[in-house]
């Protein structure tokens, strides 16, 4: 909930201030926040730098790139362009639109990426849909629907990351486990759940599968075992 009693903090331009309780927080231009930050909102429209942890009630909405050293906790995030947080990324609903980094686990109820990512944990998601737009890199997936698709869009976003990628827009992942999952582009050494898809590019070295089983007459899998 709102609480109005609380100060709103403002960048516009470019400007630097510490860190703190707050209502909504606006950057427009460049900011840099020192310290840790509570807040209902907080939008970013240019470069935003925070350098401590950030925990919205409602969203975080940003257009362009943002760096947050700690975590990041917040009921929605929506993100067009680039984000990079330094531990762990918690959200109820997360969508992202660029690309994403983080130092931690990325955890949420629903995810969609159209783009790419590098976790160096885990993704948690009740809910995932991935559009592969350049190369991807996780340790673990976990979740009840997974599906991660390659781009096949030509859109602004996917020319620049086309370029960046010389075309390589793949996932490579230890560990995919969920209820229904579908793969494009993915490079696993397990993929393990009731129904299963191994779709067109991938390289699986060991699919475990409680229901249904189906496979691209292309994809290399070295072991499928119904559990």
């Amino acid at each position: 909930m709102r609480n109005n009693e609380r100060n709103d903090l403002k960048i516009y331009g470019s400007g630097i201030s510490n860190g703190g309780t707050f209502d909504k927080i606006s950057i427009m231009g460049e900011g840099i926040i020192r310290g840790n930050v509570k807040c209902y909102s907080l939008k970013i429209y240019g470069e935003g730098n925070l350098d401590g942890n950030v925990k919205t009630t409602d969203y975080v909405s940003i257009k362009g790139e943002t760096i947050v050293d700690g975590y990041l906790n917040s009921r929605k995030l929506k993100v067009q362009g680039e984000i990079e947080v330094g531990d762990e990324l918690c959200a109820d609903e997360a969508e992202i639109q660029g690309s994403i980094m983080t130092g931690g686990n990325l955890n949420a109820e629903i995810l969609n990426i159209e783009g790419g990512f590098i976790v160096d944990g885990m993704i948690n998601a009740d809910t995932m849909k991935m559009n592969l737009y350049w190369p991807s890199e996780v340790n673990e997936i976990g979740g009840s629907e997974i599906r991660i698709t390659r781009n096949s869009k030509l859109s602004l976003l996917g020319i620049k990351n086309m370029i960046i990628a010389e075309g390589k827009n793949e996932l490579s992942c230890n560990l995919i486990e969920g209820d229904n999952v579908y793969l494009e582009n993915t490079i696993a050494k397990t993929v393990r759940g009731n129904n299963v898809t191994i779709g067109p590019g991938c390289k699986i070295e060991l699919v475990e599968y409680k229901n249904n089983l189906k496979m691209d007459d292309e994809v290399k899998v070295s072991t499928h075992k119904k559990m």
